[in-house]
């Protein structure tokens, strides 16, 4: 791992992680609100935000098998960061010494459920939405912007309200379904378990780190061949040169009763 440090005062260097920080910091005023939590409850807080954003999709490996990379998969691969606690009420047993602490710990606990909900739903929304706008044009050169419009083949993030909190969707554009007035309105999307379905373009948002995209960096960044191996490559494709061409003196064999047929004679 190679870390890149930015320039002392000069946040605009990173912008990606500035913009992602700025979004968190929005978010987690929003969800807290006028509250004032406790200690505990804000480290349980932070911790699991740090979760949400740490798995967050960055790009796919597999669509079929639903593979994809997350930013904590570089330091613990395939981590799962949720941490479910299944509380029963019903219970055989009876301490009435612990059922104050109990009851305090559920509650901080409901508390802080409900604040990583909102937190959960003002964040995605806002993060879904800079990743459209950072991917809703192409530079075709340096002076010509064309608006970005989503392709066959394309996976891309689904958003769904019923989908749970720190749950992402994939999906696989199949088909561009277009207007009466030529633009695009719908798709047809295939999920991973094989299904397909119909839903509107405002559903569908581009992954982080785009996979055709990247195909073009790399082919853009390719170092061109120098002209002279160039050269010598296509020699050889054609064989080996012809050896040069030495002209001789021009000869005439004379025959005389002096000299021999077979003796040349310079001209």
């Amino acid at each position: 791992m190679i870390w890149k440090n930015t320039i002392p005062r000069a946040p605009w260097g990173g912008g990606v992680y500035e913009r992602l920080t700025g979004l968190t910091k929005r978010a987690l005023r929003r969800a807290i609100g006028r509250k004032l939590p406790k200690e505990g409850e804000l480290i349980t807080l932070i911790v699991e935000i740090e979760g949400i954003l740490n798995t967050r999709p960055l790009t796919y490996v597999g669509f079929d098998d639903y593979r994809i990379i997350r930013p904590i998969d570089f330091i613990s691969p395939m981590a799962s960061l949720d941490l479910p606690i299944n509380y029963d009420s019903h219970q055989d047993e009876y301490t009435p010494y612990t059922i104050k602490t109990k009851d305090k710990l559920v509650k901080y606990w409901t508390t802080t459920l409900n604040t990583l909900d909102v937190f959960w739903k003002l964040w995605k929304e806002e993060y879904l939405i800079s990743l459209r706008e950072r991917t809703q044009r192409e530079l075709k050169s340096p002076r010509i912007v064309e608006k970005r419009v989503p392709h066959e083949n394309e996976i891309v993030l689904l958003n769904e309200p019923e989908i749970p909190r720190g749950v992402w969707k994939l999906a696989r554009i199949i088909k561009i379904n277009r207007g009466w007035d030529g633009k695009i309105r719908s798709a047809t999307i295939q999920l991973p378990n094989g299904k397909q379905i119909d839903r509107s373009i405002n559903m569908l948002y581009p992954m982080e780190i785009d996979a055709t995209e990247d195909k073009e960096e790399r082919v853009e960044d390719e170092p061109e061949e120098p002209i002279a191996r160039r050269t010598r490559t296509t020699c050889g494709v054609c064989g080996p040169p012809p050896p040069p061409s030495v002209s001789a003196p021009a000869v005439l064999f004379l025959s005389s009763p002096n000299t021999s047929p077979s003796t040349p004679a310079d001209v």
